[in-house]
């Protein structure tokens, strides 16, 4: 049975989520039991939940949150339609394409490349957790630091690194300095 405070919290979070824009028109229903909320329903976009999760977690008196709304691709997109729409959507929040790139595996998003900001990546994962059919974003970004100092660099790496020979053999012995 409810207890009246389960009872309170639950009224107070589905007014929430009943009148947040993006939110309330998908039907999310919430329930509370010992402080636990439990959320369920269907969403357009991997943000739309986060957003809901996050919304959610701030209402005083939870203990935790079950996330139990799931992410609608009405079996209507596939991998590739998927990557075109992230693409779409870092395209969109000016994420530098030259930088980041992005590839859909069963709805996970793998987000590759390297960027010279912090901020820039972290704008890649928010753009793609709003594009259609995405369930999960993963950052394989790396953040560049910029160029070693000349003293710490050999003259090998630095022929390298000029060149890009990086799938060259390692052993393979090419007359410069070791």
């Amino acid at each position: 049975m409810q207890s009246n405070h389960d009872k309170e919290l639950q009224g107070q979070i589905q007014a929430l989520i009943d009148k947040t824009n993006g939110l309330k028109d998908y039907g999310i229903k919430a329930q509370v039991q010992n402080g636990e909320v439990h959320l369920m329903g269907l969403v357009d976009t991997l943000h739309e939940r986060r957003q809901l999760h996050e919304l959610v977690s701030r209402v005083p008196g939870i203990r935790s949150i079950e996330n139990g709304v799931t992410i609608s691709t009405d079996g209507q997109i596939n991998d590739g339609e998927v990557t075109a729409e992230v693409y779409e959507e870092l395209e969109n929040s000016g994420v530098n394409l030259k930088n980041i790139g992005a590839e859909s595996i069963g709805g996970t998003v793998y987000l590759r490349g390297r960027s010279d900001s912090q901020e820039e990546i972290q704008n890649a994962i928010e753009a793609a957790s709003r594009a259609r059919g995405v369930r999960d974003v993963i950052s394989q970004v790396s953040l560049s630091t910029g160029y070693r100092d000349v003293d710490d660099i050999t003259l090998k790496e630095l022929f390298h690194s000029q060149v890009n020979n990086d799938r060259e053999d390692p052993d393979f012995k090419d007359g410069l300095f070791d």
